[in-house]
C-alpha cells in the first residue's frame, strides 16, 4: 500500500501518475509533504490531551485493581495489528521513494509488531503459569524493556538517514526484494531476542518478582525512558519537519507516557499504571494511525481528483482536435464549392470572350470584348487572392521553394507593370545593386512583386516614380525594396496595412482594389520564410522591404527548342478524337467553339460521368477531357475506371475543373491524370494541350 499526495497547485494539472508523482518527491507523500500549520495544531491537540490524560492518571498508578486477563490478549493482538499496517504503510512509500530512512522506520514498526507476539505467549499466567516458548519469570519484562527500548533506536537512525541533501538511497535492484529482505531480517532478530529472554534468561537482570518491581526496575526503565527522551529530541532537531515527522513525535510522546505510567511510577502489575499506561499506548497508537490513514484517504482523493481532472482535460482536448478538424474539414470543403461555384460562370465569360477577341475585327468590338476579360480576370483575380489566403490559414497553400535569381523575377514584374505605369507617366527604375538566388517559390514570388508594384504605381501620384533595388540584408538574406513617390501612409494607419479588405480610407477614391494584395503577399512571404515590412512618410511616399534568404545558384540548363514553335507548326495539321465529359452545357459549348480552331478534331461530348465510360470504349478517343462534377459519378470514380479498363487505360486523360484546392489537384495527379486545367480556362492553354496530346496521332 502506498501513500501519495499531491501539491494543491499539482491536483489541478492533469497528466501525472504514481511513477512521475516519485519525480517531484517533495511535498507528494507523507513522509516528505512539508507539516502545514493545520497538521502542527491537531497534533499539539493530541499532545495536549495526552498530558492531561497522564497528569491525572499519574497519582494513582500504584492503585491496585483486579486481575483481568482477557485485557493482555486484546490489547497486545490490537498492537500487533495497528504496527503491521503502519509497517505496510511505510515499506509502501519506500518502494516507490527507496528511501533507507523509510526502510529503518518500517522495519521499527515491524519490529513492535513481531516482538509483541512473544511477549504476549510469554506472559505468565495467560496460557501456562510460567508461559509458552519455554518462558522464565524473567522473560516478558525483558521483552518489554527491549521492545520499548529499541523502538526509539529505530526512530534514531530513521532521523539521522533521512536528513535532506544526504540521505542514502538504494538506486539499484528491486524495493520488493529490500522489503522481504528487511522482514526476513527483523524476524530473525525478533527470534534471537526470544531466544536470548528464555533460554539465556538466567542472566538477565530481575526487574519483577511475582507481580511487584524490584529495585533494579528503575534503572532499567529510566534507561529504555530516557531513549525515548532521546529520540523525540532528535525527531525535534531535525527540520523541516514532514508529516510523518510531526506524528511520529506524537508517537514518542505517546511512548514516553506509556513507559512512565507502566514502568516508572507504577509499582508492579495489575495496578491503574499498567492498566493506564496500555491503554493510552493503544489508544495513542490507534490514533495515530487513524490519523495517517485519513491523511492517505485524502491524499488518493486528491491523487484522483487530479486523474479526473487529466481525463476531463484530454476529453476537452480530444473534442477541441475533433471539432478543429471538422471545422477543417468544412473549410475545405468551402473552399472547394466556393472554387467551383465561382469560377465555372467565369470560364464561360472569359471563355467566350477569348474566342471573341479571336474572331472579331472591328476595333470598337474588340474593345468592348476587352472590358469584359479584363472585368472577368479581374474577378478571378480576387476570388484567387481569398482563396490563397483560406489556404495559407488553413496551411494548404503548396510552395515551393527553390533557387530563384532575383533580378530574373524583378524584370518579369517589370516588364508586366511597365504599361499601367506609362499609362500614368511614372518613371520606373531598376536601381543597380547586389543580385543573387534566393530561396523562394517562383511564381508566388512574382506574385508579391506585381502586388506590390502595382500598389506602387495606383497610389503614386502622376508623372512619379518608382525605384526598386535589391541590396544585402542581415547575414545571408538578401533585401529588396520598392519605393514610391505617392502621398504615404498615416502612422496610425500602419498597423492595419496587411489586413484583408482593409484599404485603409481608399475605397472613398476612384482607385481599383480589393484591399487583399498586401495580406496575401505578407503570408506568402512568411511562407518562403521572408519577411515583408513597410515604412512610409506623409507627403513624401513608402517603402516596402521583402527580405528572403540566400540560396545557392543552381546548375545550369540548356534550353531545348521552343515548345510554342513546335505547336504553332503542327496546329494547323492536328488530327484527332477528343471526348470531353462535362454536365455543364456552357461549358460544353465553349469547348466546342474553341476546338472550331482545329477543324482536324472530331469533339465527342457526354453529360454524364456512365454515358462518357461507355463513349470511351466504343470510340477509343486519343483524348479525354473530363470535368469533376458529374451529376452520376465524381470525375475521380471515371478517372479510376478508365485506368481500370484495359481498353481505355492507355488514353490520357486532362481534368478540367473550377475546384482549385492543391490536395485535389494532387490527388488526381497521382491518380494519373495527365494534366490539371483549373477553369476559367485559358484558350491558348487549352488548344496547345491538345496539339501536343494529338501530335502523333495519324490521319
Amino acid at each position: 500500500m502506498t501513500v501519495t499526495a499531491l501539491r494543491p497547485a499539482e491536483a489541478m494539472t492533469p497528466g501525472p501518475n504514481l511513477q512521475s508523482l516519485a519525480r517531484d518527491e517533495r511535498g507528494v507523500f507523507l513522509s516528505t509533504l512539508p507539516a502545514g500549520r493545520g497538521a502542527r495544531r491537531l497534533a499539539l491537540t493530541v499532545v495536549l490531551a495526552s498530558v492531561v490524560v497522564f497528569l491525572v492518571a499519574a497519582p494513582f498508578a500504584k492503585l491496585p485493581l483486579g486481575q483481568v486477563w482477557a485485557f493482555i490478549p486484546i490489547y497486545e493482538s490490537a498492537l500487533v495489528v495497528n504496527d503491521l499496517i503502519t509497517a505496510a504503510l511505510l515499506f509502501g512509500q519506500f518502494s516507490i521513494l527507496r528511501s533507507r530512512a523509510l526502510f529503518v522506520l518500517a522495519c521499527g514498526y515491524l519490529f513492535t509488531a513481531f516482538i509483541t507476539v512473544p511477549h504476549a505467549l510469554s506472559f505468565p499466567g495467560l496460557f501456562t503459569p510460567t508461559g509458552l516458548l519455554g518462558a522464565g519469570p524473567k522473560t516478558t519484562s525483558s521483552l518489554y524493556m527491549l521492545w520499548h527500548g529499541l523502538f526509539p533506536l529505530f526512530v534514531i537512525v530513521y532521523s539521522l538517514l533521512k536528513n535532506e541533501g544526504r540521505e542514502a538511497r538504494w538506486a539499484r535492484g528491486r524495493p520488493g526484494v529490500a522489503v522481504l529482505s528487511g522482514v526476513a531480517a527483523v524476524a530473525l532478530f525478533v527470534g534471537g531476542l526470544t531466544l536470548l529472554t528464555t533460554a539465556g534468561h538466567d542472566v538477565l537482570p530481575e526487574v519483577i518478582r511475582g507481580i511487584r518491581y524490584t529495585p533494579v526496575m528503575i534503572f532499567v526503565s529510566s534507561s529504555v525512558w530516557t531513549l525515548s527522551f532521546v529520540a523525540l529530541g532528535v525527531l525535534w532537531r531535525r527540520r523541516p519537519h514532514s508529516v510523518l515527522d510531526l506524528w511520529l513525535m506524537v508517537v514518542m510522546c505517546a511512548w514516553i507516557f506509556d513507559i512512565a505510567l507502566a514502568a516508572v511510577l507504577n509499582s508492579g502489575r495489575w495496578d491503574l499504571g499498567f492498566y493506564a499506561g496500555r491503554i493510552y499506548g493503544i489508544l495513542a497508537a490507534s490514533f495515530v494511525l487513524l490519523v495517517l490513514l485519513l491523511e492517505n484517504g485524502m491524499l488518493h482523493a486528491r491523487l484522483v481528483e487530479a486523474h479526473d481532472g487529466e481525463r476531463q482535460e484530454r476529453q476537452r482536448a480530444q473534442r477541441a482536435e475533433e471539432a478543429a478538424a471538422a471545422a477543417n474539414r468544412a473549410k475545405s470543403d468551402f473552399l472547394s464549392r466556393m472554387s467551383h461555384e465561382l469560377r465555372t460562370p467565369l470560364n464561360g465569360i472569359i471563355g467566350f470572350a477569348q474566342i471573341l477577341e479571336i474572331e472579331l475585327q472591328r476595333p470598337e468590338q474588340q474593345d468592348s470584348v476587352e472590358h469584359i476579360l479584363k472585368g472577368g480576370r479581374h474577378l478571378l483575380g480576387l476570388i484567387n487572392e481569398i482563396l490563397d489566403i483560406a489556404r495559407i490559414e488553413s496551411g494548404k497553400l503548396m510552395i515551393s521553394l527553390e533557387p530563384v535569381l532575383i533580378s530574373e523575377v524583378v524584370r518579369a514584374a517589370l516588364d508586366m507593370i511597365q504599361p499601367q505605369a506609362a499609362a500614368r507617366r511614372i518613371e520606373v527604375v531598376e536601381t543597380a545593386s547586389g543580385d543573387g538566388y534566393v530561396t523562394a517559390d517562383r511564381q508566388r514570388l512574382q506574385q508579391v512583386l506585381l502586388n506590390i508594384l502595382s500598389n506602387a504605381v495606383k497610389y503614386n501620384r502622376e508623372g512619379g516614380a518608382v525605384r526598386v533595388a535589391g541590396e544585402d540584408g542581415a547575414p545571408d538574406r538578401l533585401r529588396l525594396t520598392v519605393a514610391d513617390t505617392g502621398k504615404g501612409i498615416a502612422p496610425e494607419l500602419m498597423g492595419r496595412l496587411f489586413t484583408p479588405f482593409d484599404r485603409l480610407g481608399a475605397e472613398q477614391t476612384t482607385i481599383e482594389g480589393t484591399g487583399l494584395g498586401l495580406a496575401l503577399s505578407h503570408h506568402l512571404v512568411g511562407a518562403m520564410g521572408g519577411t515583408l515590412s513597410a515604412t512610409s512618410t506623409i507627403g513624401q511616399g513608402s517603402t516596402f522591404t521583402v527580405e528572403l534568404r540566400r540560396a545557392e545558384s543552381p546548375p545550369l540548363e540548356i534550353d531545348g527548342p521552343s515548345r510554342v514553335d513546335a505547336r504553332e507548326a503542327v496546329s494547323a495539321n492536328t488530327r484527332g478524337t477528343v471526348l470531353y465529359i462535362e454536365d455543364n452545357l456552357s461549358n460544353l459549348r465553349l469547348l466546342e467553339r474553341i476546338m472550331t480552331r482545329r477543324p482536324g478534331v472530331k469533339l465527342l461530348s457526354a453529360m454524364q460521368g456512365a454515358r462518357g465510360l461507355e463513349l470511351a470504349r466504343d470510340h477509343r478517343p486519343d483524348l479525354i477531357l473530363l470535368d469533376l462534377h458529374l451529376p452520376d459519378l465524381h470525375g475521380g470514380e471515371v478517372l479510376a475506371r478508365l485506368s481500370a479498363d484495359p481498353l481505355t487505360r492507355g488514353i490520357p486523360v486532362v481534368i478540367l475543373s473550377a475546384d482549385a484546392t492543391p490536395g485535389q489537384i494532387k490527388r488526381l495527379l497521382d491518380q494519373g491524370a495527365r494534366e490539371y486545367l483549373t477553369k476559367p480556362l485559358d484558350v491558348r492553354q487549352v488548344l496547345a494541350l491538345v496539339d501536343e496530346a494529338l501530335v502523333n496521332v495519324e490521319a
